[in-house]
């Protein structure tokens, strides 16, 4: 069979293990394969947990060529020496492994993503040794995350080492790929890297909805809302990258006219924001955890109008997928972020929403909202358009096949 390309992929997650980014690449591996490509993924046994049962060391799985490599116990990551030992074990292996499969196959094209945080050094010796084009997937740029979000301590010339290994990364690829502009212009800034060899790919909805009818009486005495409240949803985790407190404050200023917001998710910022709301005695906030896809769905298809938060600064490491599940189920978005930010710019080009970057902005919009229904529901259908048009997972894929394409 002729292949358009032959795709080397390593990544240390992948289906089925329940890390985000193995979901989603598996999807991606998919999507490239339907579209005509031949690929294969040096990745790790279920590591994520550390009680993640083993899958096979090779299969056929969806069209896609997958070769697992133990990790002989290096498994989850609550300890940060297993994590470590488990990221330098499969950096060793995967190359071990891609080395040997070269031998039989043609690759013409390797691709990382973004675990282990530095296996770009694997893409790039590869690259180099087969002589075949890198492409670098960056859905998380390290170590600026890592420092803004404090999630390790490290002395700054440890930082410090780690940029310029990000930056060597890059300047050795022959295309990073990042979700937005955001993003590109810090791997410009920070990086040294070359604009013209940064792309701009962002993810679709996972999973991707559709509009439709569901009985919101029904859903709203199920879970308590009232019915003649406009419904605002927040769905995901909350921490430091989703400032609340904002949104908080605006709730005490609009405790008086018909809007609920709604909470629905996890994180390490759940907790006080509960705490918060049962200080001020708000009756107009409900928190839920995470709820099954039925319950999910059902809830997003009844909310009016969902909100996503970000961080200022953040914008220059993140783009807030969430924004995508929201618009593929063709519900406005009410945001609240700097103005320069990826999802601000889109709202305004695709007028599926409003955007503020302060408490009192999101007052206002979400008073407009409520006295301008038939206003809110054509954001509602342009956010499903502007979905379709440039986010949904077929015209994401055929990105990835068009940038695979030129290289």
């Amino acid at each position: 069979m002729n292949y358009k390309k032959n795709i080397l992929v390593i990544n240390q997650y992948y289906e089925p293990d329940v890390a985000s980014s193995g979901q989603l690449l598996a999807e991606l591996c998919e999507g490239i394969v339907e579209s005509g490509n031949k690929v294969t993924v040096v990745v790790a046994q279920p590591s994520y947990e550390s009680n993640s049962e083993d899958a096979y060391p090779f299969e056929l799985l969806n069209g896609v060529n997958v070769h697992r490599i133990p990790m002989n116990g290096t498994k989850g990551r609550a300890n940060i020496v297993f994590r470590v030992l488990g990221y330098v074990r499969f950096l060793i292996f995967s190359i071990i492994k891609s080395l040997q499969l070269s031998k039989t196959e043609d690759f013409n094209v390797v691709m990382t993503l973004s675990n282990p945080p530095i296996i770009g050094i694997v893409g790039v010796y590869l690259s180099k040794k087969m002589k075949i084009p890198y492409v670098s997937v960056l859905y998380d740029i390290h170590p600026d995350i890592v420092e803004a979000m404090k999630w390790i301590s490290l002395p700054k010339f440890l930082f410090k080492i780690w940029n310029d290994m990000t930056s060597w990364i890059i300047n050795n690829s022959d295309r990073t790929v990042v979700l937005g502009n955001g993003m590109k212009q810090n791997l410009i800034n920070t990086k040294n890297a070359d604009p013209n060899r940064v792309d701009i790919i962002p993810i679709w909805a996972r999973p991707e909805f559709h509009p439709r009818d569901t009985n919101k009486t029904k859903v709203k005495d199920k879970f308590g809302i009232k019915n003649d409240h406009l419904l605002i949803l927040f769905a995901g985790n909350i921490g430091i990258m989703q400032p609340v407190a904002p949104v908080i404050k605006a709730a005490v200023n609009l405790k008086n006219m018909p809007v609920t917001f709604l909470f629905l998710g996890g994180g390490v910022g759940m907790k006080s924001l509960a705490d918060t709301i049962a200080q001020k005695k708000l009756t107009n906030v409900m928190i839920l955890p995470y709820q099954p896809m039925d319950d999910f769905i059902n809830l997003l298809s009844t909310s009016d109008a969902c909100l996503v938060t970000l961080a200022d600064g953040m914008e220059k490491l993140s783009v807030p997928s969430r924004a995508m599940t929201f618009m593929s189920a063709g519900k406005p978005i009410i945001a609240m972020m700097n103005d320069e930010s990826d999802i601000a710019i889109l709202i305004r080009d695709g007028s599926c929403g409003l955007v503020s970057d302060n408490f009192e902005g999101l007052v206002e919009n979400i008073e407009f909202i409520v006295e301008n229904p038939t206003q809110l529901l054509r954001m509602g259908k342009n956010a499903r358009k502007k979905y379709e048009k440039d986010y949904s997972k077929s015209k994401v894929i055929s990105e990835f096949d068009a940038l695979f394409s030129k290289i």
